[in-house]
């Protein structure tokens, strides 16, 4: 994919077979690297072959991608453009690194922590970006892509940081340490007991003022919200038919009335559609994602999760190893556990 890129300067400007022969829709985006995901791995090509294949055949070249803008109105282009540029990767000037695009993620702040990714002056109880942009009581977007996971953070007990991940899925059928989910002893209330291992919802979601892709985490405490989410997603043929609006609740401890934290809320904003003239493009931004991050991250859990080193017979057992790469940004795993409302 990288490499098709490279010969196609991005540009809100329309073009023709007359002014740039090379620029047409015969242009073909790379797809090898994509059919080659998860490629020797039989269970998770048993899973989701049939969506690298999909993947494969669909992927928008930049040519796909810039049709598309041309027919958007006006207000929208600039937004948009700028999100394709970035999602497109191999930017000039960056080497040697994954080139995937670093999507923010959209957090809550408990008043607690030392993210710093937060902006210096965040008020508790609103949300912020982790570009440390400050975005209010209330974020609006629709979702391009969403998936259930599991992560399992560090052991206190043992001597491990709450703070850093040991083990997470995408699927909640295998995990990238422990392997098969429902074989764990870390699986969430397992025998009628709360385990160190969660459920959470992830998604990627279009900003309503089109600005641009965030990763939102709905864990813990805030994952019924991310359920709601999905729930209200799957009754539109389209994941981004409408707009929601993520907003936060705050809590406080029965036994502790000194003990506050905030949850996600989520509603679909009342009256509110996403404009049919931006389908393509959310469904064009669909797939690239399920190309550059969904789907290689998850064939990599997979890659992992079942190797033979990585077998868990005892809560605690198992030796910790760098997590595999994560949609969004590399350690937006790591931080994300920074705040003490994601232990509650």
């Amino acid at each position: 994919m990288a490499k098709s890129i490279k010969k196609t300067e991005m540009t809100v400007t329309p073009t023709t077979k007359e002014e740039n022969p090379k620029t047409t829709m015969t242009e073909k985006p790379q797809t090898s690297a994509i059919t080659a995901i998860g490629a020797g791995d039989a269970a998770f090509l048993e899973l989701y072959g049939k969506d690298v294949t999909r993947v494969a055949s669909e992927l928008p070249s930049p040519v796909a991608f810039q049709q598309i803008v041309d027919g958007l109105p006006d207000e929208y282009v600039d937004n948009l453009m700028s999100i394709i540029q970035k999602t497109m990767g191999s930017r000039k000037g960056i080497y040697g690194d994954d080139d995937r695009a670093d999507f923010p993620e959209l957090r809550a702040y408990q008043g607690t922590g030392n993210d710093p990714n937060r902006p210096d002056k965040q008020i508790p109880g609103e949300y912020y970006l982790t570009t440390k942009e400050s975005v209010g009581e209330k974020f609006e977007g629709t979702v391009i892509a969403m998936w259930n996971g599991r992560t399992m953070w560090g052991d206190p007990d043992a001597g491990e940081s709450t703070k850093m991940p040991k083990c997470h899925s995408m699927d909640r059928k295998i995990g990238s340490l422990c392997g098969k989910c429902d074989a764990c002893p870390h699986l969430p209330w397992r025998d009628g007991q709360h385990q160190r291992c969660s459920d959470d919802v992830v998604a990627f979601m279009l900003s309503k003022d089109m600005k641009e892709i965030v990763l939102a985490r709905f864990a813990k405490t805030s994952e019924p919200a991310g359920r709601q989410l999905k729930k209200l997603v799957k009754r539109s043929v389209y994941p981004w038919s409408r707009w929601f609006q993520l907003t936060l609740e705050q809590r406080t401890s029965p036994t502790d009335k000194s003990r506050r934290w905030y949850v996600m809320q989520v509603e679909p904003l009342k009256d509110s559609v996403v404009p049919p003239t931006v389908y393509a493009f959310c469904n064009a931004m669909c797939t690239t994602l399920e190309a550059t991050h969904i789907l290689p991250s998850m064939a990599n859990v997979y890659r992992t999760g079942q190797s033979d080193e990585n077998e868990v017979d005892e809560p605690g057992a198992g030796s910790a190893k760098m997590m595999p790469s994560t949609p969004g940004d590399a350690g937006s795993l790591d931080a994300f556990n920074d705040e003490s409302e994601t232990n509650i």
